[in-house]
């Protein structure tokens, strides 16, 4: 997206939300900064730079700090490049009409599947600019590990990333007879077997997040289709979203019907609040119940996953070790973990 348009965009933002001179200068400032930072191309792999930025700008909120405009506006600069994929500014045209921009969507040519797609993505977006974030997302939701299994390879990746500190001799992890016969030994099993353990458990029985956390996570993470595109309909759906984005970022507590740690986290509880970045698609997922509901049935049935996982593991073993999608070294780990899992007590 050229710099200007991202202007345009700040400033109807700003307009919109109604911020202070020096909270607009700040915000656009924000909005235009990733084109010096060099870190191109900015239209794809910036999903955990976005959430990361959304994230830090509501903890600056809720601390009063002004510098949370220039966060949000940095965050939107993204997602924006991500929508309108380097599209030539001639095809386009911004309206700040949401009628207009409506008949954009019905008057495309695009396929029946592709139109309906996109009308959906807007009218959610008009609800929500309307009656605000509670009319499209469920306050009792949450985002889950997908399974039981998740949640050790998860641990398996954080594992990996803490080996040198873990055992900083190379010549133990470096080779693989060397590292086997390592995390069978006591010494592992003495650092691990407690946080692992305690891990799975929360991990399982607990969502990463809930509430709006999990709205602000869904709604950040909207794509643009990768099969369809209308070049009009992207700059003026990613507008409305970006105005969504910042609008729910930069809320004070009583715009939200509910409380949670989006709407009132404070310095002293962002030491232990997950974060919207925090989220890995191919760990987690969104279950669209209510957190209490899925949580018993967890409780209930965590002895018969972890039985289940255990009796399955001699092929699940052998189909990680085949796919070629992990390292030697995640894989030995992994299995040394699935030996701890056999000793623990329920």
């Amino acid at each position: 997206m050229l710099r200007s348009t991202h202007k345009t965009i700040a400033e109807k933002i700003a307009s919109e939300l109604k911020l202070s001179e020096k909270d607009t200068q700040l915000f656009i400032s924000g909005s235009l900064g990733p084109d010096s930072h060099g870190d191109f191309p900015h239209q794809t792999g910036k999903n955990k730079k976005i959430l990361h930025r959304i994230d830090t700008a509501r903890t600056l909120f809720l601390m009063n700090d002004d510098e949370c405009y220039g966060m949000i506006g940095n965050a939107l600069h993204y997602i924006q490049d991500k929508w309108t994929r380097n599209t030539p500014t001639e095809e386009t045209t911004l309206t700040f009409d949401d009628s207009l921009f409506l008949q954009f969507i019905n008057q495309s040519k695009m396929p029946k599947k592709a139109k309906e797609n996109y009308l959906q993505t807007a009218n959610s977006l008009l609800t929500i600019k309307e009656k605000g974030i509670e009319s499209w997302f469920n306050h009792s939701w949450g985002i889950w590990h997908k399974d039981y299994s998740s949640c050790i390879y998860v641990f398996a990746d954080i594992l990996e990333l803490m080996l040198p500190t873990l055992q900083p001799d190379p010549a133990i992890t470096t080779n693989k007879e060397n590292l086997g016969t390592y995390v069978r030994s006591e010494s592992f099993k003495k650092s691990v077997q407690e946080a692992f353990i305690a891990s799975v458990r929360s991990n399982f029985l607990y969502p990463k997040l809930a509430g709006y956390p999990v709205a602000m996570h869904s709604l950040a993470m909207i794509s643009p289709p990768s099969d369809h595109c209308d070049p009009n309909i992207d700059l003026n759906l990613v507008y409305r979203l970006s105005l969504e984005i910042a609008r729910h970022t930069v809320s004070k507590s009583q715009q939200f019907k509910y409380s949670d740690s989006w709407t009132n986290r404070n310095a002293s509880e962002n030491k232990t609040q997950m974060h919207l970045f925090s989220i890995v698609p191919q760990y987690h997922i969104l279950i669209p119940r209510r957190v209490e509901e899925v949580q018993k049935e967890r409780n209930m049935n965590y002895a018969d996953n972890r039985r289940e996982f255990l009796a399955n593991w001699p092929s699940t073993k052998e189909s990680l070790q085949a796919s070629g999608r992990y390292s030697v070294t995640w894989n030995t780990l992994t299995a040394g973990l699935v030996e701890l899992l056999k000793v623990e007590k329920l």
